[in-house]
């Protein structure tokens, strides 16, 4: 406890203090001298002895304080509507699951087990006490337990660390989650390497044992057998094939079967998604040609996206008469650039040299979530091909700034053009300056608000954009941007049966869907920087990371523009300065799953303005706002507002 306490306070990042023999912290020359000392890792002030902090729960501690995870307070993320739960995994687990509930049936401990992104899948056995802790901190299927939202615990840190990991007691970096005790172990792939899960066994702190880490690793094992033996021999046989082309070679190998599809650690590094398709749709159709036909092995060359051609030989597996699956590799001809090497910079192009590869990121973004750096790639790519693309996402989700990042980034040096649809109440002039746009052969056209046109004005820009490129052979990149309600699903593609005349429409060839914000709050950490760096008027406004975890707990339905307009109202007047959590709007602290009112936003906005006056305190904030406790507390649940006690601002 004492050693959480100065991970808190910061006091554990820098010592000079020595350890004794026995392993406990001890008082160092300048603590004899007079003089304070810092402690080292796993020791308390000088002279002040006690049992070192394990090195794993000091390394996850640091985790948790870069990741601003509340220390005090336990927030549990709902994300039951991402589960599959008809999982493969889930599948293998449930009879291990029943076995070792059957085993701990004396005992006082539970069984959770959770997939690869620490969202709690099941949860067996355990006694009324342990029940009832469970539910208290939401250990329960649908709540996601990743170490960066809930801080150290047997499930996050497991997959954190990639091992077994044991949290007792104190050793949790949230409060209410030390009365617990926990072991967990990742659950693998064996045939793939892949972490499926983590399954944790879990139980009071007072009861915990040494021999919860061996149940665990005995439960481990018995659900990667049983993952084994759900594989079919055809599939076993195709994955060895796969794993023994990626023995001989160190270039991209996929594997595609009727029912499994998996590349290796190269493919995934060096190729695109959309260069992972091709190859795919290769292999697929390798495989359904006519037996009579049908060869053995082929050996054709590939344009990849980047522009570079590499050599893919794809090889059928199991019988010439019945292949039971394709492994194609890929190498580079001879005198060639391997894909995802650069020979230029962005916005050159000299002789037949290859174009660079797309970044992880274009230049000017911001955010780490796999679908944003997904749609960053896709789009990139579609620009440098000049495929006309349609651009899907919720209002302010950041569908205009992926073009703009996108077209600098490939035509640095030439013209963007941006056309709203809904500006131009006259079909006849919109058209007049689109074909106008269209003779623009290098430049990028950008249709915003594609949900506002029609049918008629959708057949006039498909025999526009044919005509130009009919004429000259090419013509410029074609984007539009259709943007779908807010709080409800990203359509990834046309939907069936009666489409709007903008998703239906022949014009874009490729559509890339961009996922709003409350699905991707990991892009937050990256984005608030960024955004008060435009709004700080050349100043050094930051977010501390109090008022970050606020900030990430938001659901923020106007997406990536409402957040922006929240930290320009919180950064306004300030040049230097540290946002601390009341410095932000109201909205902020509230988590109502509701739209409110004018009359409740403005209630809410009084509850949260008087918690801040008095630091938390909601007895001395009822009493300010005139009404009565019980009221007060039954606003605070109603309208979701989470204030938490203020330290010493």
């Amino acid at each position: 406890m004492r050693a959480r306490e100065r991970m808190l306070s910061g006091a554990l990042e820098t010592s000079t203090a020595t350890r004794g023999p026995d392993g406990r912290g001890t008082a160092g020359p300048a603590a004899a001298a007079g003089s304070p000392a810092p402690a080292t890792p796993g020791t308390t002030a000088p002279g002040v002895p006690y049992p070192r902090v394990r090195e794993a729960v000091l390394t996850s501690w640091r985790r948790c304080r870069l990741h601003a995870v509340d220390a005090d307070r336990l927030h549990v993320p709902h994300v039951e509507q991402h589960i599959d739960w008809d999982s493969r995994f889930l599948t293998a687990a449930a009879p291990v699951l029943d076995r070792v509930e059957q085993l701990l049936a004396d005992c006082t401990a539970g069984v959770v087990l959770a997939d690869s992104e620490a969202r709690v899948l099941s949860r067996r056995g355990g006694d009324a006490a342990v029940v009832r802790l469970m539910d208290q901190v939401h250990l329960v299927p649908g709540f996601s337990y990743a170490e960066e939202a809930v801080g150290t615990n047997g499930i996050g840190t497991a997959l954190a660390e990639r091992r077994l990991s044991t949290v007792f007691g104190a050793e949790h970096f949230a409060g209410p989650l030390q009365r617990a005790a926990c072991a967990g172990i990742p659950v693998r792939n064996p045939l793939t390497g892949r972490q499926e899960g983590v399954v944790n066994l879990t139980c009071l702190r007072q009861d915990a044992s040494p021999l919860m880490a061996a149940v665990v690793r005995q439960a481990a094992a018995d659900i990667e057998e049983r993952l084994l033996d759900r594989y079919s021999g055809k599939e076993r046989a195709a994955l060895d094939a796969f794993l023994a082309t990626g023995r001989r070679t160190s270039g991209p190998v996929l594997l595609v079967t009727p029912t499994l599809r998996t590349a290796n650690s190269e493919a995934v590094r060096l190729l695109e998604p959309q260069d992972l398709r091709q190859a795919g749709a290769l292999a697929a159709d390798l495989l359904a040609a006519p037996a009579g036909s049908r060869r053995q092995r082929v050996d054709v060359t590939l344009r990849l996206a980047s522009g570079t051609d590499v050599r893919a030989r794809c090889t059928l597996v199991g019988p010439p008469g019945r292949p039971i699956g394709c492994v194609v590799g890929m190498t580079t001809p001879e005198g060639r650039e391997t894909p995802g090497t650069p020979d230029r910079t962005p916005g050159t192009c000299t002789g037949t040299q290859p174009p660079p590869p797309l970044p992880a990121l274009l230049p000017g973004l911001a955010g780490r979530s796999p679908s944003w750096r997904a749609a960053s790639r896709d789009v990139a790519s579609a620009c440098r091909q000049r495929l006309p693309t349609r651009v899907v996402g919720e209002a302010g989700v950041g569908k205009l700034a992926l073009v703009r990042a996108a077209h600098h980034w490939v035509r640095p040096r030439n013209r963007l053009h941006v056309l709203d649809l809904t500006a131009h109440q006259d079909a006849t002039d919109l058209l007049a300056r689109a074909e106008e746009a269209l003779r623009d052969e290098d430049g990028t056209v950008v249709l915003q608000h594609l949900e506002a046109a029609n049918r008629e004005l959708m057949s006039c820009l498909e025999t526009r954009l044919a005509e130009a490129r009919r004429n000259r052979g090419t013509g410029p990149w074609v984007a539009g941007l259709y943007t779908v309600p807010g709080q409800g699903p990203v359509p990834a593609a046309a939907p069936t049966g009666a489409a709007p005349p903008a998703l239906d429409s022949a014009v874009f060839a490729c559509t890339v869907a961009v996922a709003p914000l409350r699905y991707r709050p990991e892009d937050i950490r990256d984005l608030v920087p960024a955004l008060l760096a435009r709004h700080g008027r050349g100043g050094t406004v930051s977010c501390t990371p109090a008022a970050m975890q606020v900030l990430t707990r938001c659901d923020w339905p106007g997406n990536v523009r409402h957040l922006s307009r929240v930290l320009q109202q919180a950064a306004r007047g300030r040049r230097q300065a540290d946002l601390q959590p009341h410095d932000l709007a109201p909205e902020c602290h509230s988590s109502c799953r509701r739209t409110l009112t004018p009359w409740e936003a403005a209630e809410r906005d009084a509850i949260v303005r008087a918690l801040h006056d008095t630091a938390g305190n909601r007895d001395a904030a009822a009493r300010q706002l005139g009404i009565s406790r019980a009221t007060i507390y039954r606003k605070i649940r109603l309208y979701g507002v989470t204030v938490a006690p203020a330290r010493a601002r």
